[in-house]
């Protein structure tokens, strides 16, 4: 998965936010011990996780596709998706990733970012097709970072704050908690394995 994933709505008290915040106990000592915490502890991580992603309002953004309206089909397409199936991690001035379904050797979609615009990347269906976009808030690729993913239709899916390469902490656009990545698996409060992902 292409690591981390703006300038849509990029507001400078939310970059403010985003480093006020990570001396803060919970933030700065956080690695994966999520089993191990007690119910509090997991709450005031939450609340502290939430207020740096959601400091604004996650919203739908009008005029999306009028905006990527260059990015709508991959020019690309056969060369990046043969790219993406051969395992390639950079390929002519992007960093690529392929997403396959369990026991399927075929992608179903693959990811691009521009190397010169770590910003942002775009997900593509096999057809290239663009399906998604995600905008990267923070230091990426350094940690920590957070990624907010859009549909094309400038519908907001999910903001993911990256703590590491190996954990991340899900919400819906709404600021619900879903859970905690770590490596394959995905966490909920109460530590219960909810979901195991193929593409870590």
């Amino acid at each position: 998965m292409i690591k981390k994933f703006i300038p849509l709505f990029i507001i400078l008290m939310l970059q403010i936010a985003v480093f006020a915040n990570m001396n803060d106990i919970y933030i700065a000592d956080i690695q994966y011990d999520w089993i191990d915490k007690s119910a509090l502890e997991k709450e005031e991580i939450i609340k502290e996780v939430k207020d740096i992603v959601f400091a604004n309002p996650v919203e739908k953004q009008p005029d999306f596709k009028s905006q990527f309206k260059d990015k709508l089909k991959d020019k690309n397409r056969l060369e990046n998706y043969m790219a993406a199936s051969a395992g390639y991690k950079e390929f002519k001035g992007n960093n690529i990733s392929a997403f396959y379904y369990k026991k399927q050797k075929h992608i179903y979609m693959y990811a691009l970012q521009d190397k010169k615009d770590l910003s942002k990347a775009y997900y593509y269906d096999a057809l290239g097709n663009l399906k998604y976009v995600d905008f990267i808030y923070g230091d990426y690729p350094e940690y920590p970072y957070y990624s907010i993913q859009y549909r094309i239709s400038g519908k907001p899916v999910s903001a993911i704050y990256f703590i590491s390469e190996d954990c991340q902490y899900l919400f819906t656009p709404e600021g619900e908690f879903e859970g905690v990545w770590y490596k394959h698996n995905l966490y909920n409060k109460e530590s219960d394995i909810i979901l195991t992902r193929t593409t870590y």
